[in-house]
């Protein structure tokens, strides 16, 4: 009998704990202290702002203490209330049954009990009235926002822990597996993760991946204890809703995180300003290279380095000098349907924004400033663009015609620019000549991901947009495919794919 009515104590203990709606208080007080520790590291508002919203977030962190106190301790008087009961109904002694109830075995049992109850309710009906996520929604619970948010606040936080996991693994960290790096950037949407993706699923090239975040300034380090703290997100479509999946072992764009720790004053609040060869810094070059060995180290077998950064469209004078050993590969597409896929891009990311605060922190902290709230264009020329006008389609043309002519006048010998849509179109012409130009190891292996690719379809016509800029972006990308990468000779095609 006792056993019977600790069981029944718990299901009331659990039962009040659903009805006072104790999960919802405890979302709204990990959600208060993200915003308030986002507050305080946010180099946009003053000391007097700053003081005001921390202030509020404090008296709002103590009245859901106490309504979570306050739910806590109504659930236990709930439980005791009917073990009381069978006592007091001469079921069995209260002594004896407070007895079982501090012991271990109970205590071990109940608390699993307890979480089982908590999932199966939930299962069958508790989260019935919650409204379903579309799918790439951000895939992180309240815990694992609040690592995230910890780990964006301080990008020089960051560096200090990337400095030591270098004096922890010195015997791992081979600086000369950080030669020959292959660097693929351009603008969003031009094909940038499907050619990262390519490349960093290849046995020779390691990239950063979601297992790495969201300490991504030390790979080896947190790829050893994020797993413990945290579980390894399961393969689901990415936010950017174009069917792309990810995972844990998914390669991502995590590098920009690395500039924003040793250039924080590049990142304006209305634009991020470019980079030219005359800013080379000796400890970013080495914290960067030593940074490169260390994410060949993290994949067995790999000896050289991918990444994945638009953001370095606006810095190639300078990665020119930092590694002049490297291949930069650029992606072009036809602009009509780059600033198509951009605009709708633009807009999903304003929604998701407005409905998940920490999807902007999240993009933020990864520096990722390329749509929605988290807009902040690079200042390509020195010209600022007007993000108040970015939900149209003459503002997404300035900016790309802005971006690739900025490439085209910075470019240097290392640049490989790539016709996205011929590749899409006939995959196997234009990756061996891709292979070759970043002296791959296994041309084949590369060939063999041909399948992935779809030919595109015509570009959509932008009533919208300007004839005259139209007819500038379309100059701009002839002039881009007079640089790109020629398909390989049809006797090479032959000897590849046979």
């Amino acid at each position: 009998m006792i056993i019977a009515a600790l069981s029944l104590g718990l299901i009331a203990f659990v039962g009040v704990l659903r009805i006072l709606q104790a999960e919802a208080v405890a979302r709204q007080i990990v959600t208060t202290a993200q915003d308030a520790l986002q507050v305080i590291s946010n180099p946009d508002l003053s000391d007097i702002e700053k003081e005001r919203k921390v202030r509020r977030a404090s008296l709002s962190l103590f009245g859901r203490f106490l309504a979570i106190a306050g739910i806590g301790l109504a659930s236990l008087v709930a439980a005791a209330a009917i073990v009381w009961s069978g006592s007091v109904a001469g079921l069995y002694g209260l002594d004896a049954a407070m007895s079982v109830a501090m012991g271990w075995p109970f205590l071990i049992g109940s608390t699993f009990c307890a979480i089982a109850l908590w999932l199966t309710l939930d299962q069958i009906g508790g989260q019935r009235g919650a409204p379903a996520k579309q799918a790439g929604e951000v895939p992180y619970g309240p815990m694992e926002q609040a690592l995230h948010n910890f780990a964006f606040a301080s990008p020089a936080r960051q560096r200090r822990l990337g400095a030591l996991e270098t004096r922890l693994y010195s015997s791992w960290i081979d600086e000369g597996r950080a030669a020959r790096p292959v660097f693929v950037t351009s603008l969003p949407r031009a094909g940038t993760t499907i050619m990262l993706n390519v490349l960093a699923e290849t046995p020779e090239f390691a990239s950063a991946t979601y297992r790495h975040m969201p300490f991504t300034l030390a790979p080896l380090l947190w790829g050893r204890i994020g797993p413990l703290v945290q579980k390894i997100a399961e393969r689901t479509e990415r936010a950017h809703g174009d069917g792309i999946e990810v995972s844990g072992d998914s390669p991502e764009a995590f590098e920009e995180m690395l500039w924003m720790a040793f250039w924080p004053e590049h990142y304006r609040p209305d634009r991020i300003e470019t980079w030219s060869a005359e800013d080379h810094d000796a400890a970013f070059a080495r914290y960067f290279r030593t940074h490169m060995a260390k994410i060949v180290a993290s994949k067995p077998g790999a000896s050289r380095y991918v990444s994945k950064n638009n953001a370095n469209i606006a810095r190639l004078p300078l990665l020119d000098t930092i590694c002049p050993d490297a291949t930069i590969v650029i992606p072009v597409r036809e602009p009509r349907a780059q600033v198509a896929s951009l605009m709708r891009l633009h807009e999903r990311f304003l929604d998701l924004h407005a409905r998940e605060p920490f999807g902007r922190r999240y993009m933020e902290g990864l520096g990722h400033f390329e749509f929605g709230q988290a807009l902040r264009p690079v200042a390509f020329g020195g010209t600022t663009a007007d993000v108040e006008m970015a939900s149209g389609a003459d503002f997404w043309l300035r900016y790309w015609i802005g971006a690739y002519e900025h490439v085209l006048a910075t470019a240097g010998r290392s640049a490989v620019f790539v016709d996205h849509d011929a590749l899409c179109a006939a995959p196997h012409e234009t990756l061996p000549a891709l292979a070759e130009a970043i002296g791959a190891d296994a041309t084949d292996v590369i060939v063999d991901r041909a399948t992935i690719f779809r030919s595109p379809g015509p570009p959509p016509e932008i009533d919208s947009a300007s004839p005259p800029l139209l007819a500038h972006a379309r100059a701009v990308h002839a002039a881009l495919l007079d640089r790109a990468l020629a398909p390989a000779a049809p006797s090479h095609r032959r000897k590849v794919i046979a």
